[in-house]
């Protein structure tokens, strides 16, 4: 029989009294037969149309999506647990998702600027008032983009989110999920959504771009507007069913019809001075600088993410470790100055072309940056760098006056 694996879906789906993916289903059996047998692709049409009008004009099921207090929001589906199979891409048995649970989910919370704290606290508190939404006709946000640069945190933040809803979050692979065969990508990613959607739990698709590129684009071929298709599909069928989130670091790259399934897209910049030196203080200990010091690590770190910040920090430790363990001599504002130095060589992609040149230039030219752009006095930067004020104040004039000196 034709299409009996759409059929026996239907069956097994209908029989368990799950409506919203019932109907992704005919949506699919309507596709399947439009060319072949257009009258019955019609008469599809009129069942799928009557049972639209007879949605619109239900109530919102607040039972559906609840939240009281602190208690997780109560959404359809079944409690997904630490011995839930998972699916699996057929070809290679890999694993399509990865579950990070509530319990597990106990990392540092992200640095996240004032404006931004308070979107994704209503975002999240949104869930609390499932009631008061309802009356005015609207349900919680169900459906968030979050971009930026990478390591900016949108992982993090996705599984914090998480965290706070009480949810486990189920994370796609994009190791399992793409496949080199044909058909197989879009197999997979309906694998994907029928899973998310049979347990509660937050869906979080991480490097969003790979599967969702824009269906114009003149170097893919037909496979993406395939698993494009079937993307917009899942999205559409997934509906109130639970909160989807997806992170990209290359959000030009999105179709724009997947872009416009997404009520909330939220923008995570790279961290600014307060965020810098909230990320420092997270990464220093157990080291203790001084304000001086602090005042030049975030001048240093301007453009830098959080991933960046910690990748430098890193570095900057292991240097010190290593200076100790030699026996070498020096003050520990040299040890900072000289750990800065050696990430401006081993990782010198991290600081901005300026702040580098900087590093690896003169420490006079680097004392009067320090003052100028850093927002040290002249004394502080010419201890940190281990030249004298009057050197530091001559270096600034000259600099100021390049044709008098």
């Amino acid at each position: 029989m034709e299409h009996f694996d759409i059929v026996l879906a239907i069956a097994r789906i209908a029989l368990s009294g799950d409506s919203e993916r019932a109907t992704h289903q005919v949506k699919r059996l309507r596709e399947a037969v439009s060319k072949a047998k257009p009258d019955q692709a019609e008469k599809l049409a009129r069942l799928l149309n009557r049972d639209d009008r007879r949605h619109s004009v239900a109530p919102m099921s607040l039972e559906q999506m609840r939240v009281s207090g602190s208690s997780p929001p109560v959404i359809p589906g079944e409690k997904l647990g630490r011995n839930t199979p998972l699916p699996n891409d057929r070809e290679t048995a890999t694993p399509l998702v990865r579950v990070v649970f509530p319990e597990d989910n106990v990392g540092a919370e992200p640095v996240l600027s004032p404006v931004l704290a308070d979107a994704l606290d209503g975002l999240i508190g949104e869930w609390a008032h499932t009631e008061e939404l309802a009356a005015l006709g609207v349900q919680p946000n169900m459906r968030c983009l979050l971009y930026g640069k990478p390591g900016v945190g949108k992982t993090m933040l996705a599984r914090y989110i998480g965290a706070k809803l009480g949810l486990p979050i189920v994370e796609a692979r994009l190791d399992g999920l793409v496949s080199s065969f044909l058909g197989t990508t879009a197999r997979n990613i309906g694998a994907l959504f029928d899973f998310a959607d049979r347990y509660r739990c937050v869906l979080f698709l991480d490097e969003f771009d790979a599967i969702a590129k824009a269906r114009d684009d003149a170097q893919e071929v037909g496979e993406i507007k395939r698993v494009v298709n079937a993307l917009l599909q899942c999205l559409d069928a997934r509906g109130r069913r639970g909160f989807t989130l997806a992170a990209t670091n290359h959000e030009h790259l999105l179709d724009p019809a997947v872009w416009r399934r997404f009520d909330g897209r939220i923008e995570i910049p790279l961290p600014d001075a307060d965020a810098r030196k909230n990320l420092l203080a997270r990464f220093l200990p157990p080291l203790t600088p001084g304000e001086a010091e602090m005042k030049m690590l975030v001048w240093m770190t301007e453009g830098m993410s959080g991933a960046d910040i910690e990748t430098l920090i890193s570095g900057g430790k292991r240097f010190l470790v290593m200076k100790e363990a030699s026996g070498a001599s020096g003050s520990r504002r040299r040890g900072l100055l000289g750990g800065l130095r050696r990430q401006a060589t081993l990782s010198g992609q991290l600081f901005s072309v300026e702040q580098r040149a900087l590093l690896l230039g003169s420490n006079e030219e680097l004392a009067a940056a320090l003052v100028d752009n850093g927002g040290l006095t002249q004394r502080e930067a010419g201890l940190l760098v281990g030249v004298s004020q009057s050197t530091v104040s001559r270096r600034r004039r000259d600099t100021a006056n390049p044709l008098e000196a």
